[in-house]
């Protein structure tokens, strides 16, 4: 349950904790090629820029997912739809709680520095409401108990810190380790419930397309980096799609939040998947790096065992 692109924050308190970047000496400048080259070249990119536009006009539905938004532009038409389900938001924030002690926590080991110690009170102060504002949402009774388990357990690790003002790091992951079971538990509900709204929206939108439209349909994802790998939602247009693998009718735009970007990124994968058909029978082979095989053939010698 991935927490929504925090990098400029990340970046801002970098900065602030550092102070201006280091100076760094000039690059020196790299090879020239003749301008008659470079003019060449630049007719190329122009050529490929426009074959983008060309590709993407022409290649049917796209079915937009980012976040619990699916926006469906189909012959000029966007149809837009929300995925979320009230389950979801509130078993994620509980299970952050023990992420939040760990991260507060980390680095470290022994005696804890005051900004830390209101850090974790800020903490401490905000979960009971948290806890309490679960009675209104519809969870089950199983499903509320164990919100209630990880907040108990939560509260009596912080109150320990506080009130000891140091702990031990091999206490700490004591307790992550203990409440991993019980956010994983909240994982795979959510995720079940997720799937399920999602399965429902996409059939019934697949209901209102014709065959021709199903098959030609491809799904831009935008999402962040770190969940990139098994990403829930990619996992189901794949076996939705019969797609072994992401890159073809499934396409991943990471961390490309403005939608012209990733709709630019998709008729990347669109043209290129073109240009391996066409130059090499293989619809993927520009999905990688056109100078891997070379090098994977070069760097045994390069650098022997």
């Amino acid at each position: 349950m991935p927490l929504r692109n925090p990098i400029l924050t990340v970046l801002a308190f970098l900065v602030s904790a550092v102070g201006a970047p280091a100076q760094t000496m000039p690059v020196p400048a790299g090879p020239v090629q003749p301008p008659a080259l470079t003019a060449l070249n630049n007719a190329f990119r122009a050529a490929y820029a426009k074959a983008k536009t060309r590709v993407l006009a022409s290649s049917g539905p796209t079915l937009i997912v980012n976040g619990d938004r699916f926006s469906l532009l189909r012959g000029g038409r966007r149809v837009e739809a929300n995925v979320g389900v009230p389950i979801y938001d509130p078993i994620k924030t509980i299970a952050h709680i023990p992420l939040a002690i760990y991260v507060i926590l980390t680095p470290g080991d022994g005696a804890i520095d005051d900004g830390r110690l209101k850090t974790l009170a800020g903490l401490r102060e905000l979960i009971p409401p948290a806890e309490a504002s679960l009675d209104t949402v519809k969870l089950s009774a199983a499903t509320l108990a164990r919100q209630k388990r990880i907040v108990a357990a939560s509260l009596a690790f912080v109150d320990d810190v506080a009130g000891k003002r140091q702990f031990a790091r091999s206490v700490l992951l004591q307790f992550t380790r203990a409440m991993a079971p019980l956010v994983m538990e909240n994982v795979t509900e959510a995720t079940r419930a997720q799937l399920d709204a999602t399965h429902a929206q996409v059939s019934a939108w697949r209901r209102d397309l014709n065959p021709q439209e199903w098959d030609q349909l491809h799904v831009l994802i935008v999402g962040p980096h770190m969940p990139r790998e098994d990403l829930a939602v990619t996992q189901y247009f794949l076996r939705l799609l019969h797609e072994p693998r992401e890159g073809r009718r499934v396409v991943y735009a990471e961390s490309l939040w403005e939608e012209p970007q990733a709709l630019d990124l998709l008729a990347t994968h669109l043209l290129d998947g073109g240009v391996g058909e066409a130059f090499f029978g293989d619809y993927m082979r520009m999905h990688r790096d056109l100078l891997g095989d070379a090098a994977s053939e070069y760097l045994p010698r390069l650098l022997p065992e």
